[in-house]
């Protein structure tokens, strides 16, 4: 993407292209274990985890530029686990009150989902917006301002 653009829509770009990635790899990867013969839910155990890890390590070299250490890889998967449980949830009761098909009630789920997932890997990875490599990039922002 060019230097031009803004980083903030720089990152929402690429978080956006690393979620397609993941929604892709969970997609083909539970119809293929459901194909194979895996319950549903241990097909979808298995595609979420290898979409989790794509879209993390994707986030973290192209939206966020680095910014990866093992405590935010814990807490990165800790609130996908958190997201995707919580968004379960709500896509049930969305479904039981609207009569929808559930299928239709996940697509609904989508963009609040990426919002939150979005907000909670800029808390996470994207603090600063200023590129790896940029003078003060590796100083704390508030220890930067205090020094200002």
């Amino acid at each position: 993407m060019t230097g031009r653009m803004p980083v903030h829509l720089r990152q929402l770009l690429q978080f956006s292209l690393g979620s397609g990635l993941g929604l892709a790899v969970d997609l083909g990867l539970f119809a293929l274990g459901v194909h194979l013969g895996l319950e549903p839910w241990a097909a979808n155990l298995i595609s979420a985890a290898a979409a989790v890890l794509v879209v993390y390590f994707f986030v973290t070299k192209y939206a966020f530029e680095g910014g990866r250490s093992a405590s935010r890889f814990v807490l990165f998967v800790g609130w996908y686990v958190f997201s995707v449980l919580a968004f379960s949830v709500l896509i049930d009761l969305f479904q039981e009150a609207t009569g929808w098909a559930p299928f239709l009630c996940k697509l609904v789920s989508l963009p609040p989902s990426f919002a939150a997932n979005f907000a909670a890997s800029k808390w996470l990875f994207g603090r600063d917006p200023r590129p790896a490599g940029t003078p003060d990039a590796e100083v704390p922002s508030d220890l930067r301002d205090a020094a200002a």
